[in-house]
């Protein structure tokens, strides 16, 4: 007698690994991605920062620290310095020879395999007066990649506004925590296609709100089954976690 298996809960492509896999392993590394494409995620979602010489790298804290030794704020730092850095150790001494990655390095790992998930990629910018030189690299890598499958996220509505003139044609994201009051006019204003929201904050009303709009919405960082099966009966598109081989293995 044959036995069926259950089908998974959710698709590859509802499922984004935050920072990789990084539930398991240590975010933002190629060792996390690797994870993510491995466990069949349909998506990874990953954070980028412009560096003092105009290289961006992917970390997400504004200073070392947590993930990397060291103190110094990340956008002060060179990537000949940065790209020295242990930044698996923290995980456990397996991942000892993990090194931060660049923008294009991320890009080259996609085009390696036709299968690799698409990048949502996170432009983090907590200095104002550097968002025009921010949006400026991000869109001249993106530019240079040619074809790419991503989406352009930020907190920083002045990043966004300044890479959707330079970038007309990618998917661009407003991130929240909760749903702002002129999120949709901006996203709509701005020709934004999505909102990145808190998914424990979303409700039925601001998912409404979102989706009448015609907007995208995908929820961050969710790592429990039953909220995750919550946020999509509400319409909710994509979940963001850190443990995508929760939501993609056999059930």
């Amino acid at each position: 007698m044959s036995i069926e298996l259950a089908t998974p809960t959710f698709s590859k492509g509802q499922i984004c690994a935050h920072r990789g896999a990084s539930g398991s392993y240590p975010e933002n590394t190629r060792a996390a991605f690797d994870a993510a494409a491995s466990i069949g995620a349909g998506w990874i979602e990953t954070d980028i920062q412009c560096l003092a010489d105009g290289e961006l790298v992917i970390f997400h804290d504004a200073h070392l620290g947590r993930t990397a030794p060291g103190l110094s704020k990340v956008t002060s730092l060179r990537w000949p310095d940065m790209a020295k850095l242990d930044i698996g150790s923290w995980k456990g001494a397996t991942f000892a020879a993990e090194r931060p990655l660049r923008c294009e390095d991320l890009i080259a790992w996609q085009r390696e395999s036709p299968g690799r998930p698409g990048i949502i990629w996170e432009v983090k910018c907590d200095d104002d007066p550097v968002a025009v030189d921010a949006a400026a690299a991000v869109a001249q890598r993106l530019r240079d990649a040619g074809a790419h499958r991503c989406v352009v996220s930020s907190f920083s509505r002045d990043v966004l506004s300044a890479l959707r003139l330079q970038l007309p044609a990618i998917p661009m994201a407003l991130i929240a925590e909760a749903m702002p009051e002129d999120g949709v006019a901006f996203c709509q204003e701005h020709g934004l296609e999505g909102m990145h929201l808190d998914g424990h904050q979303v409700t039925h009303e601001s998912a409404r709100a979102v989706l009448n709009a015609g907007l995208a919405l995908r929820c961050y960082t969710i790592n429990d089954m039953r909220e995750a099966e919550r946020l999509v009966a509400l319409g909710v598109s994509m979940i963001m976690t850190d443990f995508p081989e929760q939501f993609l293995s056999q059930r």
